[in-house]
């Protein structure tokens, strides 16, 4: 009797909706011109904005990027620190694979700008959590652990986000990478002291691309 209910918990109906956002979610790169409609807008960060956070905190920031000069800025600013990195790396004598990845993730995020929706996701500097608390009393904590908090819940927070995209049908892709491009994106869209952790896109996906292949879990999951 018992193995039959922890498996009708595990095959539940809701168990079996949770299964199928997380395993179909894809990163998406091409998106319909559709605008999607402010309510499902609404809808998907109110469920970003129920993740944990230290001490209940709430340090995450949502800022929609709509304006066509906001994304015109952003896009110089990578195309310029595309060109720094080129520089760097020739100076550096750095190998040609480097350069080509280099290369290649400018040319990879360059959707972003075209986007039905594009979002930058970050942190306020001035809410503290335990750890950061902890740092400014000059306890012996690693000023890191403040940093990974903040990142866990942004973590956390965008995963709610992209399982309700997942659930209204909506594409959904996470950037980090036009970062390493564009290191003062919050001054360029007038946001500091917000620290910006990565861009979101939301859209109608134009594109099914496959499932990437994973490790068996054997390889990621020890006991110990």
């Amino acid at each position: 009797m018992a193995d039959d209910k922890r498996q009708s918990r595990l095959m539940g109906p809701s168990t079996e909706l949770v299964d199928q956002l997380v395993f179909q979610r894809r990163s998406i790169r091409r998106y319909k011109s559709d605008a999607l409609p402010d309510d499902w807008i609404q809808a998907m960060l109110a469920c970003a904005h129920q993740a944990p956070s230290p001490s209940n905190s709430q340090p995450v920031r949502y800022v929609s990027i709509q304006t066509q000069s906001c994304r015109d800025n952003l896009q110089q600013a990578m195309m310029a620190g595309h060109d720094r990195l080129l520089a760097a790396h020739q100076a550096a004598g750095a190998p040609a694979r480097l350069r080509n990845w280099i290369n290649a993730y400018r040319r990879y995020a360059e959707f972003m700008f075209t986007a039905p929706v594009l979002l930058a996701v970050g942190v306020d500097p001035d809410i503290k959590g335990f750890a950061r608390r902890l740092v400014e009393a000059d306890l012996s904590v690693p000023e890191q652990q403040s940093g990974s908090e903040m990142d866990i819940t942004v973590g956390l927070a965008l995963q709610g986000l992209l399982l309700k995209a997942q659930a209204l049908g909506v594409g959904s892709c996470i950037l980090t990478a036009p970062l390493l491009f564009i290191p003062d994106v919050a001054k360029i869209l007038g946001l500091e002291p917000l620290v910006v952790k990565c861009f979101v896109t939301l859209g109608l996906a134009d594109e099914a691309p496959k499932a990437p292949e994973r490790l068996p879990l054997a390889d990621v999951v020890k006991v110990v």
